[in-house]
């Protein structure tokens, strides 16, 4: 086997897709894998696309496609010796598929035929794609902490009136500044834990009843006395822990405010599965709002805008661990709070 055959061989076998382009930009040599796409995706001429000018082809598209123009001007300057490589990246989207390539230029000179671009187009759709969900975890955590930010401040308001109160009043007021306060370390704890959360997620075994007792605790608003938790299954999962303390917190807060209203006292029982855990109460059925919460929406950051921001906060620390989270009614008749796709230790 001579040089010649060998290194035509090597591109012929080569996975991303080439095209060599003389000095006037014409297609000389497209390769297996130029060829098999083309096909794939119906390109209207020969697959080959030899005889076709790639610089021609840009041109054509540069008044609707800034970047065609910017390739055909890099592939210019590589065949005038200008630089050495140029490269760019862009999407090639389907009707049914969502592609990005990464293009990369270099001159080949030969002694006998002068100066030619090689053209390569690697696909690089899995790091976009992951790139694109680490962006996307780091706008849910800035939404996250939006939304301590909010309620530390309708917490910090309760604590300035209870302590103008204080002062006249006396007693009742004192404990109610005390919970208050205690309230906000324990949501400036977390809200400064998720800030400094890199954009991946810290994962490690959390033990399921400790957090639970945890949650209960910093949970517990006014008129929470009258309702009981019942923890039932255990075990350890992996989870970020900040972020599965307050997704407890945020959920078992909300069972709280649903079930304020006058009346008899109100149980919650808190259970895991093969798969998950729950969050069961028996209170009213779920309302459409609180359903709705737990339903992503691409158009809204922080999902559903309402008055309670619990529902979407616990959504959304589902959405980071890779989570479903569901509302539905309880077998206690009340609202179900459900989690599914959690590993288990």
């Amino acid at each position: 086997m001579d040089d010649v055959s060998l290194i035509e061989r090597g591109f012929e076998e080569f996975p991303a897709t080439i095209a060599l382009l003389d000095r006037r930009g014409d297609i000389v040599y497209t390769n297996r894998a130029w060829r098999a796409f083309a096909d794939a995706n119906d390109y209207d001429g020969d697959p080959d696309s030899t005889g076709v000018n790639y610089l021609t082809v840009c041109d054509a598209a540069r008044e609707t496609d800034e970047l065609a123009g910017v390739v055909a001007d890099g592939i210019r300057a590589v065949l005038r010796g200008d630089r050495d490589l140029f490269t760019a990246e862009y999407p090639c989207h389907s009707p049914t598929v969502f592609r990005w390539f990464a293009l990369r230029v270099v001159a080949v000179d030969t002694p006998r035929h002068g100066t030619f671009a090689l053209v390569v187009h690697l696909d690089i759709t899995d790091r976009r794609l992951t790139e694109l969900q680490v962006n996307e975890k780091n706008e849910h955590l800035a939404a996250l902490v939006s939304v301590l930010a909010s309620e530390l401040k309708a917490q910090l308001a309760t604590a300035t009136k209870s302590a103008e109160r204080l002062a006249a009043v006396g007693g009742d007021d004192a404990v109610a500044l005390s919970e208050n306060l205690s309230r906000i370390a324990s949501l400036v704890e977390w809200g400064i834990g998720i800030a400094e959360q890199p954009s991946t997620l810290d994962l490690a075994p959390v033990d399921f009843r400790e957090h639970v007792a945890q949650a209960q605790a910093v949970a517990s608003l006014d008129g929470g006395d009258d309702g009981s938790i019942r923890v039932v299954g255990d075990g350890s999962l992996l989870a970020d822990t900040h972020l599965f303390g307050l997704f407890l917190v945020a959920v078992l807060t909300n069972c709280y405010e649903r079930n304020a209203s006058p009346g008899p006292s109100f149980s919650v029982v808190v259970g895991t599965t093969a798969d998950g855990f729950y969050i069961d109460d028996d209170g009213p059925h779920p309302s459409p709002e609180e359903r709705a919460a737990a339903t992503p929406d691409v158009t809204q950051l922080l999902g559903v805008d309402y008055d309670s921001p619990h529902l979407p906060t616990a959504r959304r620390i589902a959405d980071l661990h890779g989570w479903q989270f569901d509302v539905v009614d309880s077998e206690l008749g009340g609202a179900r709070f459900e989690v599914r796709g959690v590993d288990w230790n």
